[in-house]
Parts: structure tokens; C-alpha cells; sequence
């Protein structure tokens, strides 16, 4: 990863959005109604979200990929195993088709929050004035691999000079995420050569052919690529790049609003939680994890050593800045994944990613 923090000019003017003052004054609302004591039963408690009778407040999360991978492991263990109860929610899952229509449905109140990757959501903000808020980072490092084969190794930035790169899609998070590694080489994004393959199991003979020189896939498929195929090469972007987390983000309108507020810090709530069982459940080997995730239809746990080593990874990117700031955004890496943005022309220079986050919403801040 970068070793380097760059930090937007001091001389920028730093303004307080509509929710972020909404967000200030509920807070102290909540403390003026917690000190004045009074006949009146407060709404929220010590159960999270749930109502004053226990009746539990329904929530919707988008997922933009299918619900049926690892990397939803922090929501489905959440659910399956009480977390997202425990904290007075009833959590229903809804799928989008990527992204771009889960900002939009975000948007438009459809739902209480998404997970999408940081640089979509700078790109949703400062390219298109988006009225969206990152209320905390899952992801600390990228979980996007790039693939290759040992006969034409893919293993720095110089590397994609000339390389033609297989993609899922045209123009999302893996473009994206390529093109920023490959400036680090002093490679224009517009010299990057791409070429969508999607993602079935038989992209790799297209490396082995020369057909292409690589293509990028998700960590569970990485792992399982490494068993199955020795002569597969797997660099991880963020070796090289602060960009490629995922954030959870909801509309500005949704973070003003003191009922979606308290929701929203009960599904934080729980999602910490989550990671930290699965975190002390490694040196069970997930047993336990396994056990939550098994009612859904997941094909990486029908691997138990592929299951392992995936969810080994995904518990090193949740707790990358430590315990403490599980599901919150690290300030200066939100700083980092800006400087990448705007210096590769993604987003504008002279703005203040400052005002696109709050850990307001997170537990322990």
C-alpha cells in the first residue's frame, strides 16, 4: 500500500452539510433526553432500534452482488446468527444489479443502506454532487485480485504496460481499480487496455492461451484459482494502492432523520459485532461461522480450505486499522483513496473528501 498520506491543501474551506448539522443536533437531543430524566419511556434503549414494546424495526440493505458469497459474511452471519436482533432490527436483503442502481435506490429512500466500493462512492459524489454519506468502511484493504499466469506474470504496476485485462464489466469497480495501479507506473488510464470476460471458471484458459495477459476476480475466487491452478499468479492491488475498500453509505436525507439515525447505528452496531465473532472464530478454524453461513447456498464452503483461507482474508481486511476502528472510516486512507482519485482525473482536484463521511454512526466513536 502506498506509504505515503497526502492530505487536501490546508487552505480549503471545510462547510458543514445539512446532515452533518441534523446529525449534531439529534445526538444532543438524545443526551438532553437521556440527563432530564421524566415519566417518558425513551424509544430506542439498550436494545438498539427496537421499539418501546420490542417489536423489532425493519430495515432493508442492497446488495449489489449475489448475497450468496463470503464477502457478505459480516451481513449474513449478522442476521443468521442474532446480531442484527440483538440490536432490535429485521434485516431484509434486497438485490440490485451492481452499484449504480443501489446508489439510486439509496437515494430515492427505497432502502436504508448499501455497500459499494470507495471509489464509486467519490465518484457518485464529487463527479455527480450525489447526496450521499459514507457512514463507515468494512473493508480496510481491497478484496479484488488481479489473475495471471506464470509464463507472463502480472506482478507490479509496470506490468499492465501493453497487457490486455480481462474484466467483469465495462467501466466498473475493476477498470477502475486497474487503472489506478497501473498510474502508479506513470501509466495514463487512457493506455490501459481492457476487455470484458466476465467471471466463468474457464477465463483463466484465456491467459494460458495468450489471449489475454490477466484478468480480476473476487478473493474467494482467488484462493480457489490458487489450489486449482499452479500456475496462477495473484496480485492484490492494494500492495500498491489505498483505493479498492467498501464503504457503507446511505442518502443525506436518511442520515437527518432521527429514526433512520438510530437504525443506522444499530446495524453498525451489529456488523462490528459480527466481525468480532468472526475474528475470535479463526482460531476455530469458523467453525462457528461456517455453522451461521450455512443456511445460505454459498459454493466456497464447499471447500472447507477455500472457505478457511477466504474468510482468513476477508477478517484481515475488517480489522486492518485495528479493533477499535472496525466499520469505521480511517480518516487519512479516505484522505489517500482521494489524492488516487482526483490525481488520475476520476474526480476533481480541490475538494474536501472530509465532508463525504461521518463515524458518527459507528460504534466506538
Amino acid at each position: 500500500m502506498s506509504s505515503t498520506i497526502s492530505r487536501p491543501p490546508a487552505a480549503l474551506t471545510r462547510r458543514r452539510r445539512p446532515w452533518q448539522t441534523a446529525l449534531a443536533a439529534g445526538a444532543a437531543a438524545t443526551m438532553l433526553a437521556a440527563c432530564g430524566g421524566g415519566d417518558e419511556e425513551p424509544t430506542g434503549g439498550g436494545d438498539g432500534a427496537a421499539a418501546a414494546d420490542g417489536e423489532l424495526q425493519e430495515v432493508t440493505f442492497l446488495n449489489i452482488l449475489p448475497l450468496e458469497s463470503l464477502t457478505f459474511s459480516p451481513e449474513l452471519v449478522a442476521s443468521s446468527c442474532g446480531f442484527f436482533e440483538d440490536q432490535g432490527l429485521d434485516v431484509s436483503f434486497e438485490a440490485t444489479q451492481g452499484s449504480a442502481q443501489a446508489i439510486q435506490t439509496i437515494i430515492a429512500g427505497g432502502a436504508l443502506i448499501t455497500r459499494v466500493g470507495d471509489m464509486e462512492t467519490m465518484l457518485a459524489i464529487a463527479e455527480r454532487d450525489a447526496p450521499l454519506v459514507n457512514i463507515g468502511q468494512i473493508n480496510k484493504t481491497g478484496t479484488i485480485r488481479f489473475v495471471s499466469a506464470a509464463s507472463d506474470p502480472l506482478e507490479s504496476p509496470e506490468d499492465i504496460e501493453g497487457r490486455l485485462v480481462g474484466t467483469p464489466s465495462e467501466g466498473g469497480t475493476s477498470e477502475i481499480i486497474l487503472k489506478l495501479v497501473a498510474a502508479e507506473a506513470g501509466i495514463p488510464p487512457e493506455e490501459v487496455q481492457t476487455q470484458v470476460t466476465g467471471l466463468a471458471p474457464g477465463v483463466f484458459d484465456l491467459v494460458t492461451s495468450g489471449r489475454i495477459g490477466g484478468y480480476i476476480v473476487s478473493l474467494d475466487t482467488s484462493v480457489a484459482l490458487e489450489q486449482q491452478q499452479p500456475d496462477a499468479v495473484i496480485m492484490s492491488p492494494s500492495d500498491f494502492v489505498d483505493s479498492g475498500g467498501q464503504v457503507y453509505i446511505t442518502s443525506e436525507e436518511q442520515a437527518e432523520d432521527p429514526e433512520k439515525q438510530e437504525q443506522l447505528r444499530s446495524y453498525m452496531a451489529a456488523i462490528k459485532e459480527a466481525v468480532q465473532f468472526m475474528a475470535e472464530d479463526e482460531a476455530n478454524d469458523f467453525a462457528e461461522t461456517i455453522e451461521c453461513l450455512s443456511d445460505y447456498d454459498i459454493p466456497t464452503l464447499e471447500n472447507p480450505e477455500v472457505a478457511q483461507g477466504s474468510l482468513s482474508q476477508y477478517v484481515e481486511s475488517w480489522t486492518a486499522a485495528g479493533e477499535d476502528e472496525i466499520v469505521q472510516t480511517v480518516p487519512e486512507q479516505w484522505e489517500a483513496v482521494y489524492e488516487e482519485m482526483s490525481g488520475s482525473g476520476f474526480v476533481p482536484e480541490g475538494l474536501d473528501p472530509a465532508e463525504w463521511y461521518t463515524n458518527d454512526f459507528a460504534p466506538g466513536s
